[in-house]
């Protein structure tokens, strides 16, 4: 017997440790909230993809990296769920993120400030609800480069 409640409640706690991971750089219990071959898209407020990962790994090595010495926050809401199958929920989310990167000399700007949506499908595996797919699809996108010093 299906449980929408149910599956929807454990599925917004389990995105609520997305964030939580992300902002605390807990890496590898980020990288268990997916499937192990999930689909991982990024577009840009055009439309257009900007960056597609092939696995897992490449996703949370990328994310650690980029990421490493940054100050952020990752926030969802607004949930919209449905229930595809037993074993498949879609799901989207509103996000905001703000992301402060430390003052050293690499390429990344001094911050970053976004809006948009995730869409995901979610698949039970082994008792537990992993992401199959994301899809972070940029509304606005605020970056602040680093001040040249000369």
């Amino acid at each position: 017997m299906r449980n929408d409640t149910q599956a929807f409640d454990e599925i917004g706690m389990r995105k609520a440790r997305y964030c939580r991971y992300v902002d605390t750089k807990h890496w590898e219990e980020f990288r268990k909230l997916f499937s192990a071959t999930p689909d991982i898209r990024l577009i840009d407020a055009e439309g257009q993809t900007i960056q597609v990962f092939t696995s897992v790994d490449e996703f949370v090595t990328t994310s650690a990296r980029y990421l490493e010495g940054a100050r952020t926050i990752h926030q969802v809401h607004n949930a919209e769920m449905e229930r595809v199958s037993d074993s498949e929920v879609h799901a989207i989310w509103s996000m905001e993120d703000y992301l402060v990167f430390p003052p050293t000399a690499d390429t990344r700007p001094a911050s970053m400030h976004g809006y948009g949506h995730y869409h995901e499908s979610w698949e039970s595996e082994d008792g537990q609800w992993r992401i199959a797919k994301l899809e972070l699809r940029r509304t606005i996108l605020e970056i602040t480069l680093k001040e040249r010093v000369q």
